[in-house]
């Protein structure tokens, strides 16, 4: 199943029995967070001319009661930020972003940019919104891609608690 949400992402396997699964679903945010982690290049050679990917994400939430067992929907978005230089700066030029959230979806965004130029800007700032409706603890992965090629790669852990 996919359903692509206001940001132009594409969300895949949301949960068909839950009772937000659809879009026009009412949900009440607890508020938006965020948190650190640090993302390495995808392959194992030297990291010497590699830019580091540090991404933000909180670790541990609390998710407001709204009746017996259920949750308010708790709102999280995740920032990346690519630090450093690279000796080849065209292998990260015009990434693609695919967001593993871990509660079974995932968010998809293909830029569409123009040839890469000499002197081209690279892009440095990731972000995205994701919405987790129950209580647990989700590693969420972040892939930088050309292609079918992972170029930087990393995870965050993020808990949610129910009080």
């Amino acid at each position: 199943m996919r359903a692509r949400d206001q940001a132009g992402t594409v969300e895949r396997g949301a949960r068909s029995g839950s009772p937000c699964a659809n879009m026009e679903c009412m949900t009440v945010f607890i508020g938006l967070l965020s948190a650190f982690l640090i993302l390495v290049p995808a392959t194992k050679s030297d990291s010497e001319g590699k830019p580091k990917l540090k991404v933000k994400a909180p670790r541990s939430v609390f998710m407001k009661p709204t009746g017996m067992r259920s949750y308010a929907p708790v709102s999280i978005r995740i920032r990346a930020e690519l630090e450093g230089t690279a000796d080849d700066p065209e292998k990260y030029y015009c990434l693609a972003e695919e967001w593993e959230w871990g509660d079974e979806t995932e968010s998809l965004y293909e830029p569409d940019c123009d040839p890469y130029e000499e002197g081209a800007d690279l892009k440095r700032i990731f972000s995205a919104t994701h919405t987790f409706r129950y209580p647990g603890t989700y590693k969420i992965y972040l892939r930088l891609n050309r292609g079918k090629k992972t170029i930087l790669a990393g995870q965050a852990t993020v808990q949610l608690r129910g009080s």
